[in-house]
Parts: C-alpha cells; structure tokens; sequence
C-alpha cells in the first residue's frame, strides 16, 4: 500500500514538469555551511586558548599579538555564524520545495 502510494507520488511528481531549483546545489551548499560553522568554531577556539597562552615576558608584545588572536578569534566567530546562516537557509529550502510539491500534489488529487 505504502509503495504504491509513493511511487504515485513520484510518477504524480513527474508529470508536473516543476522546475525543481538544484537540489544538489542545496545539499552543497548546505553542507558547505556546515563546514564553516565547524571550522569556524574550532577556528575561535583556537585563537583564543593561544590568546590566552602568551607569555613571553615582555608586556608591549604580549598585548600586541594578544590582540592579534583576538581578532582572529572575533573572524572564526563570523565564520561561523555566516555558516550557520547557510546551514538553515539551504535546509529549510530544501524542506519547503518538498512540501510544496506534496502540497500541489494533495491538492490536484483533490
């Protein structure tokens, strides 16, 4: 019964001739996402702990490169959120042409 139903569904799907967008540039893009949000973090982590770790006795160059992995912690900060971003955006698009498709098809066989 299952079966049949969904290769209706398919065969149903198939006969609309919908443009379908590229869902395997979604998933790419989606899973791109994911790699700069990893990397992002793993990224400000690591500069920060490093931030942390300097201690070379002379204050002024402390401060200097301090500051330094400071900012290259902030950088994997916005990676990361810019990565996030692209995660949900590409798996809610991806989310909704399924339901839209299943909506049109719910509705014409109605």
């Amino acid at each position: 019964m299952e079966k049949n139903r969904l290769n209706e569904f398919r065969n149903a799907v198939d006969s609309l001739n919908v443009k379908s967008g590229a869902p395997d540039r979604d998933k790419l893009y989606q899973r791109l996402g994911a790699i700069l949000m990893i990397s992002g973090i793993v990224l400000a982590f690591v500069a920060y702990f490093v931030a942390g770790a300097q201690n070379s006795g002379d204050l002024t160059v402390d401060n200097i490169e301090h500051n330094e992995h400071i900012i290259l912690a902030i950088c994997g900060v916005s990676i990361a959120v810019v990565g996030a971003a692209m995660f949900i955006k590409f798996g809610i698009t991806r989310f909704m042409r399924f339901w839209l498709i299943r909506k049109i098809y719910e509705d014409g066989k109605s």
